[in-house]
């Protein structure tokens, strides 16, 4: 039986690049989807952001055009407005995290001293967990208990 002289073979494979971007495209794969993934739930908390910043605007600017101090009507249709952007509350949550264990909000009011003159402020602050498409992502890059947190002051209005 003749021996296979595999000496001669071996230089060949060193000299062959044919291949090469498969590797390399194989290499940089993880490095990618982890990127890609990343910027998916960074425009993903920018959007729902937006959103709650939406909804606690309209909602101050809704409780500083009602009279005060605040009845309890007027703060359930504000939390409604801040919630779901809607007056009685009947559409979905402006975003999900609103669903989520830990979502709060409070209204406070108080009066700035404008040259002697008492201005009345209503002042609303939100917090609310993000959402993440993949939580296990957002743990991983050590942002797990994520919350927006955003406040919004609105002087008095009136009827």
């Amino acid at each position: 039986m003749p021996m296979l002289n595999l000496s001669n073979k071996i230089p060949s494979f060193k000299a062959d690049d044919r291949g090469s971007a498969v590797v390399e495209f194989a290499l940089m794969t993880p490095f990618l989807l982890l990127l890609f993934g990343g910027l998916k739930e960074y425009g993903r908390a920018y959007f729902q952001a937006n959103a709650v910043e939406k909804g606690l605007r309209a909602a101050t600017l809704y409780a500083a055009r009602v009279e005060m101090p605040l009845s309890a009507s007027d703060i359930t249709i504000a939390e409604n407005i801040l919630k779901t952007g809607s007056i009685d509350g009947s559409g979905a949550f402006l975003t999900s995290g609103w669903g989520k264990a830990g979502a709060s909000y409070s209204i406070t009011t108080s009066s700035y001293d404008l040259d002697g003159t008492a201005i009345p402020v209503v002042r609303m602050e939100a917090n609310v967990p993000l959402d993440p498409l993949v939580p296990e992502l957002m743990t991983f890059v050590g942002l797990a208990e994520f919350t927006i947190t955003l406040s919004h002051e609105q002087a008095y209005v009136g009827l």
